[in-house]
């Protein structure tokens, strides 16, 4: 069994109660007091299972470690949620929306990864390719 098994797992039912949590936000609510809320629980959330967690360093060689990445992925997830929010205010459907975007990012994804991360691409890859690009068209059309 591959070790990154379980931690995908976990992402997909992560995705599953995000996704539906998005689609569940109330339409009344400013998008930005919503996440303020989220942010909120992200990080009571984060703090208890850092402290529970034991295997730590400490907090000032956390502090020493951080790199540009925390501070853009922080970002990049209120523009993130916030897309998810508006879409689904606007009516988009909750069966499609998250994979179009996953097939849709999936696909902006290779050429960087080729191109900065010397990641390959197979004939296989290129086939899965062009059936991402057919699913997206189908299921939008």
């Amino acid at each position: 069994m591959p070790t990154y098994l379980w931690p995908l797992i976990l992402t997909i039912f992560a995705n599953l109660l995000y996704q539906l949590s998005a689609r569940g936000v109330s339409h009344t609510v400013d998008p930005f007091f919503s996440l303020i809320i989220t942010y909120g629980a992200a990080l009571l959330g984060s703090l208890l299972l850092y402290l529970i967690s034991g295997n730590h360093q400490s907090i000032s060689f956390n502090l020493h470690q951080l790199n540009w990445a925390s501070i853009t992925m922080g970002l990049s997830i209120i523009f993130v949620e916030f897309g998810y929010m508006l879409s689904y205010k606007s009516g988009a459907p909750i069966g499609s929306t998250p994979m179009t975007v996953n097939i849709t990012l999936t696909l902006l994804l290779i050429p960087i990864g080729l191109l900065f991360l010397q990641e390959s691409l197979t004939l296989r890859n290129l086939i899965g390719v062009v059936l991402a690009i057919i699913a997206i068209y189908l299921i939008n059309s």
